[in-house]
């Protein structure tokens, strides 16, 4: 296994920072944490140009058929200035959904309408404390009819929901023989949004679906056999989040250091002094050994069908890593990193919610403790 980058991977980093970091300055970051979508209309047509939207998509549908670990290059890059909407929503999370459980004829007719930038997906799944297992679904019943299906529920923590276009809905079968997945137009009479806060300014919503119909058209892979699909799909979303929390961290440590050359104490930089020097060096461990962690969990993702131990690790150690880099960054700036005016308290707003994205540390510690046999 080659965790190093390859030409093609290089080319996109290289040329995803270039554009990232001449369009998406801290200064838009933090006018889109109050904007409805997070992302305007002209970046949104821009991933579509240059291939971003479709990236994991096939060509047979639409899109450049690269691999989830080319994909969590691009992630790296997006943690690196902050950037959210619903970019993580439609491209990675629904589009594997899609992947995994849609039929050719809804791959054909939504897939390619992702990459072009015409429609963008969202995934409701939890109802409750916000886990990943299969307990969450309690509420959400899908009653089966001579037409189909009708829907009722609640849904929370639904990223996105406001600018999606689909819904991808996990319900629960009335009588309680597992989880189905449903492909739901978010303009549909009987759906209610609410939007929720996050201290991230991430775009997290209430959704309520009352009495809504669907056809079999709308049925995403087999009836009551959705878990097996989302188990998949939620590898990929703590993956995402771990290559995420990567490069933000890897930007935080710039910023450290940066501040501890210029900042000056005794006519000396801060950065001369031996404990800061210590405290610098565990953010280079921390923020390396998590770029490691994703890179590894995403190539697992790709290249195995047994990767389920190295996003668990993944999600697990960057989670807490990237927490303790922000922590130490604080301790490193004083006070000034939490003013509003510096950028240093947005990626630690952010990282709150990407650390709880998709399972927090806990949760993945006891995933591994499962796997190794542990209980």
């Amino acid at each position: 296994m080659d965790l190093g980058l390859s030409e093609i991977q290089k080319m996109l980093q290289e040329s995803s920072r270039n554009y990232l970091e001449e369009n998406c300055t801290m200064d838009f970051i933090r006018a889109m944490e109050s904007d409805e979508i997070g992302v305007t209309e002209e970046i949104w047509k821009n991933m579509a140009e240059m291939g971003w939207l479709g990236l994991m998509i096939p060509e047979e549908y639409g899109g450049s058929g690269f691999k989830f670990e080319d994909m969590s290059i691009l992630l790296e890059e997006m943690g690196r200035v902050g950037l959210s909407g619903p970019f993580f929503s439609s491209a990675v999370i629904g589009v594997q959904a899609l992947l995994l459980s849609g039929n050719d004829k809804q791959k054909k007719e939504i897939l390619s309408k992702v990459a072009s930038g015409e429609i963008k997906l969202s995934l409701a799944f939890n109802e409750s404390i916000g886990s990943f297992d299969e307990s969450e679904i309690v509420n959400t019943l899908s009653t089966k009819n001579k037409d189909g299906w009708t829907i009722n529920g609640e849904k929370l923590f639904v990223s996105d929901a406001k600018s999606s276009d689909y819904f991808i809905v996990a319900s629960k079968s009335e009588n309680n023989e597992g989880i189905s997945l449903f492909l739901i137009p978010s303009d549909s009479e009987g759906i209610k949004i609410e939007k929720m806060e996050s201290i991230g300014g991430d775009k997290i919503y209430k959704v309520k679906f009352q009495e809504i119909k669907l056809d079999e058209g709308q049925l995403l892979g087999d009836e009551n056999k959705g878990w097996d699909v989302l188990s998949s799909v939620f590898s990929y979303g703590a993956a995402g989040k771990s290559s995420e929390m990567s490069g933000a961290a890897n930007k935080v440590m710039d910023m450290t250091l940066d501040y501890i050359k210029d900042r000056k104490q005794f006519d000396r930089p801060i950065g001369s002094f031996q404990a800061v020097q210590h405290h610098a060096a565990d953010m280079a461990i921390l923020t390396k050994v998590s770029t490691q962690f994703a890179r590894k969990a995403a190539w697992k993702l790709s290249n195995t069908e047994d990767s389920s131990l190295d996003v668990n690790r993944s999600k697990a150690y960057v989670s807490k890593s990237f927490h303790d880099i922000c922590q130490i960054s604080h301790q490193l700036h004083g006070a000034i990193g939490y003013t509003w005016d510096y950028n240093l308290q947005v990626f630690t707003r952010k990282m709150q919610h990407q650390k709880l994205s998709f399972g927090d540390s806990d949760y993945h510690h006891k995933k591994i403790s499962n796997q190794l046999e542990l209980n």
